[in-house]
């Protein structure tokens, strides 16, 4: 029976508790920390009025004094404010959003108004992107290690204000080159593997590669492994291999009572080879991304072949009696000579 007794207490104990906590909170001004711990409970139908009182003075404080920082910044007319703004607007939404669930009765008791914020947010988040991108690319540029250290806090703040950003990959990869010692380049590929493939990929001119880049460390490599390293992976889905086909077109041409049957051949055949590059970094500790890519070697040689009178043919068909049938490459020697565009395809990207 004591026990029974004793719940009630201890339920007593835990909302004077909940007060208390709640009350030290505002009075440290920390008001976001109030709602994000009273909202959910009004939300649930705690109508607990000195939480709702909290909330509320919480909530129109920490929304004023935003939107007085908000102009202030404005005013400067400075381009590097615009992340701060971006952020006030988003934790304005946040608490907006966390008291839209409130019974109608409370709203109406706190003055709770609908914020309609999107297109602030839309035009604030844009103008952030744009410094961010810029400080980054203006740090990057100078080819020094500590300022891509530095352009790293502003591509990690670039993913905090929009993490869809099309120039997050390309920053992230650079900062990754240039802060890290090495490039790991690996090479992965489904099936079955061949070796000179691969070596032909990796085969970098002096130069080729930004001037960042003191030293690579390609998979197998004899080398110890270096410690800080930004990696390179070559991931090969598919390679396909068109059969060779020889395509012919005959017609005849006449001059005056010459005739000729002339025949065009066609000899084609081609190797696709389509995968992703992706790139991750000792630094940031996890992928930073892939890029897709596709290489393809074609083989084309069009002749001509004659049967009749050779001067019944016009003028261009025997500029193309020059020309002579050849023997198509194997399979092999077009999977190089794509594995030598996927090296310039690498370089480039890396340059970017």
């Amino acid at each position: 029976m004591k026990y029974l007794r004793l719940i009630p207490a201890l339920l007593l104990g835990a909302m004077l508790t909940a007060c208390n906590t709640t009350k030290k909170l505002y009075e440290a001004q920390e008001y976001d920390q109030v709602i994000q711990r009273v909202a959910p409970d009004i939300c649930d139908g705690d109508m607990n009025a000195k939480h709702i009182n909290y909330v509320a003075a919480s909530y129109h404080k920490a929304n004023q004094a935003d939107h007085e920082r908000i102009q202030a910044l404005k005013a400067t007319g400075q381009p590097d404010v615009w992340p701060e703004i971006y952020q006030r607007y988003c934790s304005m939404k946040g608490r907006n959003d966390a008291l839209a669930c409130f019974p109608t009765q409370v709203k109406n008791g706190m003055n709770y108004v609908p914020l309609d914020l999107d297109d602030d947010m839309t035009v604030a988040r844009n103008h952030a992107e744009a410094f961010l991108v810029a400080k980054a690319n203006q740090l990057l540029d100078s080819g020094s290690k500590e300022d891509a250290v530095e352009a790293e806090q502003y591509v990690e703040q670039l993913w905090r204000t929009n993490p869809e950003s099309s120039k997050l990959l390309d920053l992230r990869k650079k900062c990754a080159l240039y802060i890290n010692e090495c490039v790991d380049f690996g090479y992965y590929r489904n099936g079955s593997d061949f070796y000179s493939f691969r070596k032909v990929v990796f085969d970098f001119d002096e130069g080729e590669l930004p001037a960042q880049i003191s030293r690579i460390w390609i998979q197998n490599d004899p080398r110890p492994r270096p410690n800080r390293e930004s990696i390179v992976c070559v991931f090969v889905d598919d390679v396909t291999i068109s059969p060779s086909r020889l395509d012919e077109v005959t017609f005849k041409e006449t001059k005056g009572n010459q005739t000729v049957e002339v025949t065009d051949h066609s000899q084609t055949k081609s190797v696709m080879i389509s995968g992703r590059i992706q790139y991750r970094s000792e630094s940031y500790g996890k992928v930073l991304g892939s890029v897709p890519f596709e290489v393809t070697s074609t083989f084309k040689n069009d002749y001509t072949t004659i049967k009749g009178d050779r001067e019944a043919c016009s003028a261009e068909t025997l500029s193309r009696l020059n020309t002579k049938p050849v023997p198509v490459p194997t399979d092999e020697s077009m999977k190089l000579d794509a594995a030598k565009k996927l090296n310039d395809l690498i370089a480039t990207e890396l340059k970017k």
